[in-house]
């Protein structure tokens, strides 16, 4: 393994970096979202933006990884800030020697393929990437380069922007602005000076360690009435103080657990952070000590502790506790031996102790994050707390269940929990409740009106992006808040009478309009339909908004219609109740080309594509019959030049109207957005240079076929895992360009052989995977893959070079997974590669002779 060497101006660098304030600051959603927009448009797992520290690699937001920061000696990007140009592209890290013995290579999350593009400073200089990371081998492709180099500008623009990470960098520099960030800080804040006397605080601060400000100011950082301690008991002497080490070796101190007294007797736990304070000359004359209230945590750890103890020392009272527990335990020692297991944990898991400590014994167990991601071995909890010694609590894993399917779980693991070694395993079922809470999850993030879920008091407990557009807040800033406070004073009479209509029970929905109170003094006003789910311990109500202020506009004020016709650049058109067009605003001629004095005799549904004319006539006829509510609808309409062009449509029925006398339908040009939906929709499922699908369908195509198999007596299903003979002779010798030819030429081979049922997905480089969906058995799969096998043999290149395919074949049988049955595939493929001469191989439990 290779490090990387230092930047030529590293000193100037890290002070660069230092200014920009980001180092160590939460999660920021500017940031995220181009992360996670990176890692859709590379197709990648794995999305970061990455500091480069002076030892470490600092990430301040990242997609597919739960660690924040990592050396830097084992950095990738430490590299790229080092190097000639802007971009750093590894196509296979195993086979760079510069990484292949690396442990992010080698372990933990196994890089194969990187990408990362340099992040600098407003003056130019390094400050780390914006990179994504597969697992598996890629080539770089000139147009996601492209799209990584922008959004990598997009983040340099966000280094420069105003954000809270200035109100930190001028604590040193402000008294008012030190204030302001130490009053707003919900955990405790205390700046220290170099005699560890405290000089500033926060509210927080004084609600967490007990103390009245005047008390506050007596103490110092080890003044003997804190009593501190470690978790042990023993006490934590003065020279060993996070808040001493900080200012005597001018380096932060994180994470450390400290007991200390509280005035009324009682004793706190609290996790500590000590950050030093430099003034101009780089000497550390202050400390800013952050700490957070964890005496619950602890707690949990040390009844974990005891519960231990409990069931080791007494047997007896221990089975009559855990029998009667609803909770899972189990007792289970290091080596995986179950030495306990409670009738709930055998209920929940749908194993016996027998059963549960074979499966822990193969190699083919699987768990599962609570996003349904699988964990890597060292990720799982049991296997996290033997390693680190230290108690996993409350973490949400999805578990597999013996007769197939997961369970969602809640598990805490205490490890050494008796004098043994032993760990205690505790776990409820959660299943239920994740899926209740994914789907409102789901439905609060995507839906396209204002969603709020009020408590009886009408505080809000949750409310989803577009309610707080709506009301022009942050969501943080709406919890707790009556929702009675974001309407304007006159609608508070109506309102209370809704709330008091729902509360008596009379009705469970109710309807109202009315007006918000915004910052921006807007006249926005929203139609509110009110649902109760009746609780007898705590009623909650979903409140769904819809903004109406258009719509009332219009309604109230007509004499502005002909304006909005000459100058929108929405088609606005009046319809008479036959169809027939009255008026049409100028910009249908922008839009769809044709003159303001264009007939259509027939109505306008004439210029509606004959599929999505259906859609709309039902439309127009629900808007015709007085409908109160018509979403909007996308139709496509012929142009005059003859192509077809989307528009979004929403109706509103104004023939009553004596001013109007029609149906007024306004149509906006959508054509890019859909355009542009159907390409990402495509893009995700598909591979950018053959156009196949790609492995992100891998799975389904599989689960699909199993399916079928099941359900077909003579029919098997086959997969054919591919792997080119030759291929890296021809990139190497006629470069990439003709490797991604071949590679586009393989795929419209593989295509044309097999049958209409088979699908051809290309995995990654050189590598495709065949799904024979209903093969009679091995030999006609041997033949298909003979068939493939030869389209792919007569590939003649430039220089009289020839490539061939390996292939290797397995056949489903009752029972199987996935998992196992693609393993199966590779395995016969890792037999037939050796060869070299497009050997076909089929699985077998042992090999051929």
């Amino acid at each position: 393994m290779e490090s990387a060497a230092l930047h030529r101006d590293e000193e100037q660098r890290l002070g660069a970096l230092a200014a920009l304030g980001l180092l160590d600051t939460p999660a920021e959603a500017r940031f995220d979202r181009i992360v996670r927009l990176a890692a859709s448009l590379m197709d990648t797992p794995i999305a970061l933006i990455s500091l480069i520290d002076r030892n470490r690699q600092w990430f301040k937001a990242n997609v597919g990884l739960d660690v924040r920061e990592t050396g830097r000696d084992i950095s990738f990007c430490a590299h790229a800030i080092v190097g000639d140009g802007d971009e750093m592209v590894v196509e296979d890290a195993q086979r760079d020697v510069r990484f292949a013995d690396n442990p992010l290579v080698v372990g933990a999350p196994a890089i194969r393929f990187y990408a990362g593009h340099v992040l600098r400073s407003p003056g130019g200089l390094p400050m780390g990437t914006l990179c994504v990371i597969d697992g598996w081998p890629r080539q770089r492709s000139e147009a996601q380069m492209r799209s990584l180099q922008l959004l990598a500008e997009l983040v340099e623009e966000e280094f420069d922007r105003e954000s809270d990470r200035d109100l930190i960098a001028a604590l040193a520099d402000s008294e008012r602005q030190n204030r302001m960030i130490l009053d707003t800080l919900a955990e405790g804040l205390v700046l220290h000076d170099d005699a560890g006397r405290m000089v500033r605080w926060n509210p927080a601060a004084e609600v967490v360690l007990g103390l009245s400000a005047r008390d506050m100011s007596e103490r110092t950082s080890v003044d003997p009435r804190w009593g501190a301690v470690h978790e042990d008991g023993t006490p934590w002497p003065g020279e060993t103080h996070p808040i001493r080490v900080a200012l005597a070796t001018g380096v932060a101190v994180r994470n450390q657990v400290m007991g200390i007294d509280l005035p009324d007797g009682q004793q706190r736990w609290i996790r500590v952070n000590a950050e030093p304070v430099l003034d101009q000359d780089g000497r550390t004359t202050r400390v800013l000590e952050a700490f957070a209230d964890i005496t619950a945590e602890v707690a949990a750890r040390q009844a974990g502790a005891a519960l231990a103890s409990d069931l080791r020392h007494s047997e007896q009272m221990a089975t009559v506790s855990l029998d009667a527990l609803e909770q899972g335990v189990i007792l289970a020692n290091v080596a995986g031996n179950v030495l306990r297991m409670n009738p709930a944990a055998e209920r929940i898991l749908g194993y016996t102790s027998e059963a549960l400590e074979a499966v822990w014994a193969t190699a083919n167990f699987s768990v599962y994050d609570g996003a349904g991601v699988l964990l890597e071995r060292d990720e799982r909890p049991l296997r996290r707390a033997v390693l680190s010694g230290v108690p996993v609590v409350g973490q949400t894993v999805q578990w597999p269940r013996p007769e197939g399917g997961r369970i969602t779980i809640r598990i805490s693991v205490v490890p050494n929990a008796t004098d043994d070694g032993e760990l205690v395993i505790a776990f409820t079922d959660v299943t239920d409740e994740d899926r209740s809470r994914r789907l409102l999850d789901a439905t609060l993030e995507i839906a396209p009106v204002g969603l709020a879920v009020l408590d009886r008091e009408r505080r809000i407990l949750r409310c989803n992006p577009a309610f707080a557009v709506q009301v022009d807040r942050e969501r943080e800033d709406l919890i707790g808040v009556d929702a009675l406070t974001l309407l304007q004073g006159d609608d508070h009479e109506k309102a209370l009478e809704l709330g008091n209509l729902l509360q008596t029970g009379r009705t469970d929905t109710a309807l109202v309009t009315h007006r918000l109170s915004r910052a921006d003094h807007a006249d926005v006003w929203v139609e509110t339909h009110v649902a109760v789910l009746p609780d007898p311990d705590m009623p909650i109500a979903i409140a769904a908004t819809h903004d109406v202020t258009e719509h009332r506009r219009m309604t109230r004020d007509l004499s502005m219609f002909g304006h909005l016709f000459e100058n929108s650049n929405d088609i606005i058109t009046v319809i008479d109740a036959d169809g027939r067009a009255r008026f049409t605003s100028p910009s249908a001629y922008r839009l769809l080309g044709y003159p303001e004095d264009y007939s259509l005799p027939d109505g306008v549904l004439t210029l509606v594509h004959p599929d999505d004319l259906p859609l709309a006539a039902e439309k127009l006829a629900l808007v015709k019959g007085g409908a109160e509510k018509v979403e909007a609808f996308t139709v496509r309409v012929e142009t005059a030049d003859g192509s077809w062009c989307h528009l979004e449509c929403v109706g509103v029925n104004l023939l009553a109207d004596a001013a109007v006398e029609g149906i007024v339908v306004t149509a906006r040009d959508a054509t890019e957005r859909v355009r542009l939906h159907e390409l990402l929709a495509r893009r995700a499922n598909h591979d950018a240079l053959t156009d196949l699908p790609n492995r992100n369908v891998l799975a389904e195509v599989v689960q699909a076929g199993l399916v079928h198999a099941s359900q077909t007596a003579d029919a098997v299903l086959a997969v054919c895992f591919l792997d080119l003979d030759g291929f890296k002779v021809v990139n190497d010798t006629l470069g990439h360009a003709a490797g991604d030819q071949l590679l586009v030429d393989v795929a419209a081979r593989l295509q044309n052989v097999v049958r209409p049922q088979d699908t051809v997905i290309r995995i990654g480089g050189d590598e495709f995977v065949v799904i024979l969906d209903g093969v009679e058995g091995r030999d006609e799969a041997h033949r298909i893959a003979s068939r493939l096998r030869d389209a792919v043999t007569g590939l003649q290149q430039p220089g009289g070079m020839s490539v061939g395919t390996s292939v290797g074949i397995t056949l489903s049988r009752y029972g199987d997974t996935i998992e196992e049955l693609l393993r199966r595939a590779d395995e016969a493929l890792y037999r037939a590669k050796p060869y070299h001469a497009s050997r076909i191989e089929v699985f077998e439990d042992q090999p051929a002779a």
